[in-house]
């Protein structure tokens, strides 16, 4: 009986433990090492700044609300931070970014919601942002 009981308990745990070595393997591929990963992610950033037709974007400033990726199946791993792009030494816009990161060589932008637009509509955060990261950004969106 007892057997029986240890092959089933084995049994079960085998897919949990086949899933976490997956999403560890996705996260290993993906994410630059410690020494990238501030320089990437802060090309990345600004690129993105530019291309989304933010003024005169010089810099950008970032904080993760999450240290840590968020992997879910087998998609890129995922990273949440709040960004303000400076212009001149003039903030000209901030929000929450979700970013997504690629073959260890880049980040992308999935997602930009403006301190602005989460004000009008924080409903808007849940479909991106897990849901435990939605109060602190609705509360950074307040200027707080």
């Amino acid at each position: 009986m007892i057997r029986v009981l240890l092959c089933a308990v084995i049994f079960l745990a085998m897919p949990v433990t086949a899933q976490v070595g997956v999403h560890q393997s996705h996260i290993e591929a993906n994410v630059p090492s410690a020494e990238a990963f501030a320089p990437l992610l802060q090309r990345d950033l600004l690129a993105f700044a530019r291309v989304s037709g933010i003024p005169g974007a010089t810099r950008v400033e970032y904080t993760l609300l999450r240290d840590a990726p968020t992997q879910s199946g087998v998609g890129y791993p995922k990273f949440y931070a709040w960004v303000k792009v400076v212009a001149n030494s003039k903030k000209v816009s901030e929000g929450a970014v979700r970013l997504a990161a690629v073959d260890q060589q880049r980040f992308d932008v999935t997602s930009y919601m403006t301190a602005q637009q989460i004000r009008e509509n924080p409903g808007q955060l849940a479909a991106v942002f897990p849901k435990a990261l939605v109060p602190g950004i609705i509360q950074r969106s307040d200027g707080k």
